[in-house]
């Protein structure tokens, strides 16, 4: 085989053999108390026979990146619990919301206020994190150089994803911004009334940057890709959500979000290789992270809605939702945005051997044996705990003493 023939395969996400193997073993539930942890938690106890079957009879092409299932519509459209009148949702709201899989955008900030938290925000997401500094991880991917100097290489954009993910633990402000009522009252009204903060993000693109491709979720499958990082009581039911907020203003030509109507009912299978920077150099709408990835929409794509947003605005939507990011086509308008992620109580976060001496991998990413002795989730509403009680913290005094004093919200319901 030739060179530049190598170079043009596909480099399989998910190998067949040991695929197969591991998920015959996952089924023999009663052996599993049996084996060492750092076995258990790697075979694929996340996946159905829908995932394998459609993996297998697609020629290894097709995979899910997420626990295949369907999602059950509410006996009713009423809020789940009873708010201000600022942050009230309507029964005509919350029903569009199941409809669509989205609802927004909303207003978290005036657009004023907002540019003025924005420059400190950008230096937020570019200094080194300290929940996850780079001695708590191994980086195992590919460290060849992107072709395109617009588009990261795999290690920096797995280094530069990372450094991104959860800032709100350590800066009150960011803490304060996803407290506030304007998200959480909603969440609250989608989910009910014991909301916990699990995740949190920042998502620039800058000028020249290429869009994020088409992704849905449920339970961040994709991370380990063999146990799901949330194990609900019910998969078919409403467990999580995300707020995606613009920190600049979002538009279709710096990169804004992008959303399929209707899709959160049901995951559908991507093709799925890694991003060779050679290779996809060219390739600006179907990067994630350190793979590509592309669903067979057919006609659904047709359907997208660009989601613009001015800086301060926010949309809620289920992670199930398929979505997306165009690319930054200017010259000179770098745009920020960050999301965080709400969750019920009653889902388990990670497994025993993630949380201890495993640590997690991230496979879109390229990284392994994270560390997540600092990873704490924050009850931002309601009393109950759940499972993970021995992570839970309340929301620090910090960011309640921000929310107190401004960000638009003087009575802010966060307790």
């Amino acid at each position: 085989m030739n060179t530049a023939s190598a170079a043009q395969k596909p480099k399989r996400y998910v190998k067949a053999g040991p695929l197969v193997a591991g998920y015959v073993l996952s089924q023999m539930k009663p052996l599993h108390p049996l084996l060492p942890d750092h076995v258990r938690y790697s075979l694929p106890v996340s996946w159905n026979w829908k995932m394998l079957s459609t993996f297998l009879g697609s020629r290894r092409r097709r995979v899910y990146i997420d626990v295949h299932t369907k999602l059950d519509l509410p006996p009713g459209y009423q809020p789940a619990v009873k708010t201000d009148p600022r942050w009230a949702m309507s029964e005509a709201d919350i029903r569009n919301f199941w409809e669509r899989g989205f609802a927004g955008p909303f207003k978290l900030l005036e657009r004023e206020e907002m540019q003025e938290v924005a420059p400190r925000l950008w230096r937020l997401w570019e200094r080194e994190s300290r929940i996850y500094p780079p001695n708590s991880y191994k980086y195992v991917g590919s460290t060849a150089k992107s072709a395109d100097k617009t588009e990261l290489d795999n290690e920096t954009y797995a280094r530069k994803g990372l450094n991104a993910r959860d800032k709100h633990l350590e800066d009150d402000e960011l803490m304060a911004l996803y407290a506030h009522p304007a998200i959480a009252e909603r969440m609250a009204q989608l989910l009910g009334p014991d909301i916990l903060l699990w995740r949190s993000q920042f998502f620039p693109k800058y000028p020249g940057m290429g869009g994020t491709g088409w992704h849905q979720a449920t339970s961040y499958l994709n991370e380990t890709f063999r146990t799901a990082t949330l194990t609900p009581r019910n998969l078919r039911n409403l467990f999580q959500l995300t707020a995606w907020v613009a920190v600049s203003d979002s538009t279709v030509k710096n990169g804004c979000m992008r959303f399929i109507p209707g899709t959160h009912r049901e995951l559908l299978p991507m093709e799925v290789e890694e991003y060779d920077p050679v290779k996809h150099a060219g390739n600006k709408h179907d990067r994630f992270g350190t793979k590509v990835m592309r669903p067979a929409l057919g006609e659904l794509e047709k359907r997208a809605v660009n989601m613009e947003m001015k800086a301060g605005e926010f949309v809620i939507f289920s992670e199930r939702t398929m979505h997306g990011a165009l690319p930054n086509i200017t010259t000179d308008d770098a745009r920020l945005g960050m999301s965080a992620r709400y969750i019920v109580p009653d889902v388990k976060i990670h497994n025993p051997w993630v949380l201890g001496e495993g640590g997690l991998s991230i496979a879109y990413l390229q990284i392994k044996n994270l560390n997540l002795d600092r990873w704490k989730i924050i009850q931002l509403r309601g009393g109950k705990k759940g499972p993970m009680a021995d992570r839970v913290i309340p929301l620090p005094e910090g960011a309640r003493r921000c929310l107190a004093s401004g960000f638009g919200v003087r009575d802010a319901v966060t307790a």
